[in-house]
């Protein structure tokens, strides 16, 4: 009968061992996909900065980037992808019964709470709706205002050329790391601040553009400088679309 108990003693104790470290192993596997999807969130705004475009997971796994090796494979659920990158979101990773119906001590999922915690976070968020995990997601935060503003231009389908160039029209391009440019029709261009974009000064290649309905989403108290000439402020809109501007000596 000892014998038999000390038996059954070692193998609670074995597997009790072999529990913990699988949850241990669990745990670094959950830490390396937070690390995945953040290094995939920081080369996404960096694609933005230096290709000023939008990059498909494609684009990223090159050697300027993520690398070709950078692997993407996911035991927890679905493989790390974008879910939209027009809504900067990337596939909720912990998806499989397995892994979210593991319960601590009678607590919640301490894997999905590790996993959606923002402690290890700082490029990405983790949203677990765990009523529908269709509608979970990892959302992206682009840091800098420069992203920020490059990809809401890119966001509503503009391109932007990275360099600038007379002959451009309608299109955007990279004047330098500071400022940004639209080229008109007629290859006259309206220059923004990349980091204030509409919420900030402006230059513009000649007075004729004074008029442009581009100066329509300008801030109310925002200057205008014609290039080496005279500078105006916004005012207002006026009821019928046009512009309120006033000269300032």
């Amino acid at each position: 009968m000892i014998k038999i108990l000390f038996l059954m003693l070692c193998l609670l104790s074995l597997n009790a061992q072999d529990s913990l470290t699988a949850q241990k192993q669990n745990t670094l596997y959950v830490q390396n996909l937070i690390e995945t999807e953040e290094n995939l969130a920081k080369m996404f705004e960096k694609y933005i900065l230096t290709e000023f475009a939008i990059p498909t997971l494609d684009k990223l796994l090159t050697d300027s980037y993520l690398g070709s090796n950078f692997s993407t494979t996911n035991k927890m659920g679905t493989n790390i992808a974008f879910e939209n990158t027009s809504t900067l979101r990337i596939k909720y990773a912990i998806t499989k019964d397995e892994y979210r119906a593991e319960k601590i001590s009678g607590n919640q999922n301490f894997l999905v709470l590790f996993y959606n915690r923002e402690l290890h976070r700082n490029y990405t968020s983790a949203f677990d709706d765990s009523t529908d995990l269709a509608k979970s997601y990892i959302q992206i935060s682009l840091k800098s205002k420069e992203a920020q503003t490059l990809f809401a231009i890119l966001n509503t389908g503009n391109t932007i050329a990275k360099e600038c160039a007379n002959n451009l029209t309608n299109t955007y391009c990279n004047k330098n790391k500071k400022t940004i440019r639209w080229y008109t029709d007629s290859s006259q261009w309206i220059e923004y601040d990349k980091i204030d974009f509409n919420n900030g000064n402006v230059t513009i290649s000649s007075s004729g553009l004074l008029s442009n309905s581009k100066l329509n989403d300008l801030a109310v108290g925002s200057y205008i400088f014609v290039e080496n000439s005279t500078r105006y402020v916004k005012l207002t809109n006026n009821a019928d679309g046009s512009l309120q501007i006033l000269k300032v000596d």
